[in-house]
């Protein structure tokens, strides 16, 4: 017994902080048995305390350094999003679902002038998912996101190949397809202001029609200022033209499908 006291004396000296300090280190066994062994610092005997009494007179720096980095993070997250929700949930559920769905659908609109509307409606579902309801009707989940993702990836797909059919593979040069590009975002806000005589997509049609036209100009413009024929502009600009338009269906017909992932998710 002497021979154990003497041996829990050095330990004392060679570190102060044994005194009072876990004995057993094991984090599950410490959870197990739910008792430490500890010194009486008076009469150098041991003695076994409850953990939960010896944790709550823990060093509370020790404490948060063993919760890493990570854990101060994850707890920053978690204090910003119900912090957020606090402000955002006196609005209303409903009220903020069908906001999530109206500015989603302007973002699918700006895929008209070459934006990547697609992506920030994705962002927003995200967001949505992130702060909404994690329950109830009114709640967007993950299988949502993931789907209205891959159809982001889908429409991405779409306009790279019709882009890598276009204007730059009819020969058109490095200025003619930056000005096609220019063209056509220039020719889809005017088709967007001026629109169609057809109810409801009329706009829409007009910017994807004009959006061609000048994708068109753009580049019959830059190809005959290098000094080609109008013949051969005119072969670019087709190509342009068709490039062009291509894409732009097709990333707003993956952006429909967008919109629509986020209206059965958030409605049903």
């Amino acid at each position: 017994m002497i021979e154990l006291q003497i041996a829990w004396l050095l330990l004392a000296v060679l570190s102060p902080t044994a005194f009072g300090m876990v004995a057993e280190t094991d984090a599950g066994s410490l959870a197990e048995n739910r008792v430490v062994a500890v010194v009486d610092a008076e009469t150098m005997e041991l003695a076994s305390l409850p953990a939960g009494h010896w944790l709550a007179q823990a060093d509370p720096v020790a404490t948060e350094e063993a919760g890493g980095f990570w854990a101060r993070v994850s707890d920053g997250l978690v204090w910003t999003r119900d912090t957020i929700r606090d402000v955002m949930m006196p609005i209303g559920v409903v009220a903020l679902g069908i906001g999530l769905i109206l500015a989603c659908t302007l973002a699918w609109l700006l895929n008209l002038v070459a934006l990547p509307g697609n992506w920030l409606a994705i962002a927003l579902m995200a967001l949505y998912a992130w702060l909404g309801p994690e329950t109830g009707r009114w709640q967007l989940g993950l299988v949502s996101l993931a789907i209205a993702f891959v159809l982001g990836l889908v429409g991405e797909l779409v306009e790279f190949l019709a882009g890598a059919m276009g204007a730059s593979r009819a020969g058109a040069s490095r200025r003619a397809t930056m000005m096609a590009i220019v063209g056509s975002i220039i020719g889809a806000i005017v088709g967007g202001i001026v629109g169609l005589p057809i109810p409801v997509v009329g706009p829409v049609l007009a910017a994807i029609l004009f959006g061609g036209l000048g994708a068109t100009a753009g580049a019959m413009f830059a190809e005959w200022n290098d000094g080609k024929n109008w013949r051969d502009s005119w072969r670019i600009g087709q190509a342009a033209f068709w490039g062009r338009t291509t894409g732009t269906v097709g990333k707003m017909v993956a952006g429909l499908l967008v919109l629509v992932v986020c209206v059965f998710g958030v409605l049903f």
